[in-house]
């Protein structure tokens, strides 16, 4: 099996936790199907039909700098009464054709964002990934989360994976069900996180997961199974 790795980063980024809503809260990093939909922005792919073309992907994420969240407030337009109708049926809001009115929601960002993305697929996908990420070419914009938040990368290279019966260090987030047991003394920096790890086509996520990495990105030590190890020298775990 052969898996390609690039570094993604941004100065902001925000991933939504499925169980915010007036306060959104950001994952640490995006979820497998977050990377599928970006995945599918590089290579172009129409959003009513990316989960379809990109189910048979695996998907893998590192921590590529310490994660730093901040919370700011975010002005947002009231446009629902711009043309005289409005849901809510307040009349002060009616007819607001100015934009005048606004809300201001706070939300969670992570700040200096860096991730490694390690994608396992077919030669022929990888290759086409590959033309696109090493000529620095997307069809759509990149965005870490929102589309106000755009994102760059960088390719760093396609390399042959061998799976490990047990290993003892892991270099990407893995699930807590991978983990047999973690070496605590040289385990400092350890957060724990519930995401979503495979949706439908129909977009219905049918799993979430527990999952653990290490905030500063470095190596996490213990033994764990269905861990791959790259020609790089890394140990990840892919969706």
């Amino acid at each position: 099996m052969k898996v390609l790795v690039f570094k993604l980063f941004g100065d902001l980024a925000h991933f939504r936790k499925f169980y915010t809503t007036s306060s959104p809260l950001s994952f640490s990093f995006p979820p497998p199907p977050t990377v599928k939909g970006m995945v599918s922005a590089i290579m172009g792919f129409d959003k009513r039909e990316y989960l379809e073309k990109t189910k048979h992907l695996k998907i893998g994420v590192g921590i590529g700098s310490p994660v730093k969240k901040i919370r700011m407030g975010l002005n947002i337009i009231f446009t629902k009464g711009s043309r005289g109708f409005d849901p809510t049926l307040i009349s002060r809001r009616k007819g607001d054709t100015n934009k005048t009115l606004r809300t201001q929601i706070k939300s969670e960002f992570v700040k200096n964002a860096c991730y490694k993305i390690y994608i396992g697929a077919d030669d022929e996908f990888l290759k086409s990934l590959e033309n696109m990420l090493s000529n620095h070419q997307t069809y759509y914009s990149v965005s870490l989360g929102l589309s106000e938040l755009l994102g760059d990368f960088s390719f760093e290279g396609v390399y042959e994976a061998v799976e490990e019966k047990e290993s003892t260090i892991v270099n990407s987030v893995i699930p807590v069900s991978a983990v047999e047991s973690l070496d605590v003394e040289n385990i400092k920096h350890i957060v724990k996180e519930r995401i979503p790890t495979y949706m439908l086509p129909s977009r219905e996520v049918k799993k979430y997961e527990d999952v653990i990495f290490d905030v500063y990105g470095n190596p996490i030590y213990g033994t764990f199974n269905g861990v791959l190890r790259l020609g790089n020298d890394e140990h990840v775990y892919l969706w």
